[in-house]
């Protein structure tokens, strides 16, 4: 149904009065329609409308007109009323203007007083549109402001969904990514939906947003009982008004050769899909011009967050590279890096880390000792023992790979702490800093029992690795001297004493999302 442009409602259980009222509003150039009583009414507010004006008389049966006013302001805030009535008392003026009248016409009216009254109404819905379109546009600028400050996928994703929520106020809503291997949508984000929702994967074209994500247009749907087809395609919630808007990739050359079903979904990166707006109205076609601007915002932002993710990944595997190519010089060395990173994240994971964490660490012990590539290899394959100053050189990697990799943008302070503080010491006798207590961060604590595990455990230049019962009496004694972390050694002991920790030297804990996989160590 078409939208009507400056529409007026009548209410008057008059029929007279409907009728002259239609007649001279209907000769000004607007849009009419009347009901006789408050709850016919309120069924023509709710149904798909341009309603601006509602004229209403104060005594009617059923629902009388200051009811009326309370319902509408309630439900239609936009929707201007103005009260009629041939009695007018100074209570039933207060009540009307408590009610969210806007004006009062005494009846019997003259045609000058009905076009003054509607033109002022007018002009107030005109500034009030315009004021609420500048702070939406406000609004959405901060919003793409925001967005175009995160560097997380995940993060960009759930604050574009609540943004989305948020500016059209609504209470439900999911982000779905396309994954174009698989022809599905992926749901990536989501809130207010039930649990059975949060795995959610539908075929492209199989669904509502699959037709959306096929087609790569929007969809704003005020009934879905109003359209048979594509309530043939919902197996969503039973909301009847929702919106499904797709997030399109800005138009390259490979986006212009059709696919075999001649479609394009390559062009479209998700979908948002928003249900269940406050107070049950239905979505209006500036909710979804609203939301096609964030969506636009969102896509290239998602597009630019994912080709940092390809750059750092870039970079990241060069990086990777020199810790690789610095051990297989040693062949003393040789995984080292690798067996640190397993041992620290199977501690991580058992110690209740979060995610982000249990990634940061994961970077970091990889990279700690990157530093090493800065000292002589003369020093690092010694077999005989370490003169001072050769000591001292090798004392300095940690700041070396400090030096090398803090201008990297994508490493944080977080992970280069582990590269340049793992062998700081509790009771402040380590190096570089001389760093004690709480100076330490748990990710560092534990990475740097791992290093000192892997050390002892492995054949070196200088030595065999060390038996299971020296390697424990020595972290005892460094959890006792308070060099290492009491909690983060206990843990270890418990895993080598029971060969828990054997089967991570070669094989990476991936992170599982649950609060605590065992009690951290008291």
């Amino acid at each position: 149904m078409s939208q009507k442009r400056n529409s007026i409602l009548v209410v008057d259980d008059e029929a007279v009065i409907r009728d002259l009222m239609t007649d001279i509003l209907t000769r000004e150039g607007y849009e009419v329609e009347s009901s006789p009583n408050g709850i016919d009414a309120l069924l023509k507010l709710k149904a798909p409308n341009n309603f601006v004006l509602m004229f209403t008389d104060i005594m009617m049966p059923e629902m009388d007109g200051i009811q009326l006013l309370h319902q509408t302001h309630k439900l239609y805030p936009s929707v201007i009323p103005i009260v009629m009535t041939g009695y007018a008392t100074l209570e039933t003026a207060r009540a009307a203007v408590k009610e969210g009248a806007y004006d009062y016409v005494l009846k019997p009216f003259s045609l000058s007083e009905i076009k003054l009254a509607v033109n002022n109404a007018l002009e107030r819905y005109r500034l009030v549109s315009d004021n609420a379109r500048l702070l939406d546009l406000t609004e959405l600028f901060k919003i793409s402001e925001t967005i175009a400050t995160i560097h997380d996928e995940d993060m960009l994703l759930d604050f574009i969904l609540r943004s989305a929520l948020d500016r059209v106020h609504a209470e439900r809503g999911s982000l779905m990514l396309t994954a174009h291997d698989t022809n599905e949508l992926i749901l990536a984000a989501s809130i207010g939906l039930p649990k059975e929702f949060h795995q959610s994967r539908v075929k492209i074209g199989d669904s509502i947003s699959g037709w959306v994500a096929q087609h790569g247009l929007p969809l704003c749907i005020q009934n879905i009982q109003d359209s048979p087809e594509l309530k043939l395609l919902s197996n969503q919630l039973n909301d009847p008004s929702f919106m499904s808007v797709p997030l399109e990739r800005k138009s390259t050359t490979e986006d212009n050769k059709l696919t075999i079903t001649g479609s394009l979904p390559n062009r479209v990166q998700a979908v948002i899909n928003v249900n269940a707006k406050k107070g049950g109205e239905h979505f209006t076609e500036g909710d979804l011009k609203i939301l096609s601007i964030l969506a636009n915002h969102a896509s290239v932002a998602l597009e630019n967050v994912r080709l940092l993710e390809t750059l750092e990944d870039a970079h990241l595997a060069t990086l990777k590279s020199m810790a690789l190519i610095l051990e297989a010089k040693d062949e003393y060395t040789h995984g080292h890096s690798e067996r640190v990173r397993n041992y620290a994240l199977m501690a991580a994971q058992k110690l209740g880390v979060s995610k982000h964490e249990f990634e940061t660490l994961k970077l970091g012990a990889m990279l700690h000792d990157v530093g090493k590539i800065g000292v002589s290899d003369a020093i690092l394959n010694k077999v005989e023992k370490l003169t001072d100053e050769e000591w001292d050189q090798i004392k300095l990697h940690p700041v070396i790979g400090y030096d090398v990799l803090h201008h990297v943008s994508f490493l944080t302070n977080q992970h280069m702490a582990l590269i340049r503080s793992h062998h700081e010491r509790l009771d402040g006798s380590g190096y570089p800093d001389g760093l004690a207590g709480d100076q330490i961060d748990l990710l560092v604590r534990i990475l740097a029992v791992a290093d000192t595990y892997d050390a002892m455990s492995g054949d070196r230049a200088y030595r065999k690795g060390l038996n299971k019962e020296t390697i424990l009496e020595e972290l005892e004694f460094c959890a006792n001297a308070n060099k290492l972390d009491r909690d983060v050694t206990d843990l270890f002991v418990q895993l080598i004493e029971s060969g828990e920790i054997d089967h991570f030297a070669e094989n990476e804990p991936a992170y599982i999302d649950i609060e605590i996989l065992a009690e951290p160590i008291k």
